[in-house]
């Protein structure tokens, strides 16, 4: 675990909140404040910080293949693309939640029009001579 690119009490340090920021995740997942498809993207994404974080000699060679002079840059380039992704998915998510909200208080306002006319029309009397309708006085 020695390595000269990130001291060893940083990497405990990163390991003991990446492992805090885990439970954290899985501890919403269990109350139910968030869903198990969207945790898998946090799930997976602090896995490899702490992957990255035991062996930082991953950076360096994924650094080294993508062209980047430095680890440090090739780590904040990733930041960047991982927010932008994220920022994206969760547009697309709010998205289509706003279209099935909307398409929901509609069917919601056609279903309550329905039920105050047919409750309008079971509040009408019947008319004479109809089935149902109260025998008039006789003559």
């Amino acid at each position: 675990m020695r390595s000269d690119l990130i001291p060893v009490e940083l990497q405990l340090v990163s390991i003991v909140i990446l492992a805090l920021f885990l439970l954290w995740v899985v501890r919403l997942v269990r109350a139910q404040r968030l869903s198990l498809r969207d945790s898998l993207v946090w799930v997976v994404s602090t896995l490899l910080a702490m992957l990255v974080t035991v062996f930082p000699a991953i950076l360096v060679w994924a650094a080294r293949m993508a062209g980047f002079q430095l680890p440090s840059n090739a780590l904040f380039g990733a930041a960047v693309l991982y927010l932008a992704v994220n920022v994206l998915v969760n547009t697309v998510a709010g998205s289509q939640n706003a279209a099935r909200l909307r398409r929901l208080t509609q069917e919601c306002a056609a279903l309550r029009a329905e039920l105050e006319a047919v409750r309008a029309a079971d509040a009408r009397p019947p008319a004479p001579g109809a089935p149902g309708a109260a025998p008039g006085p006789r003559p």
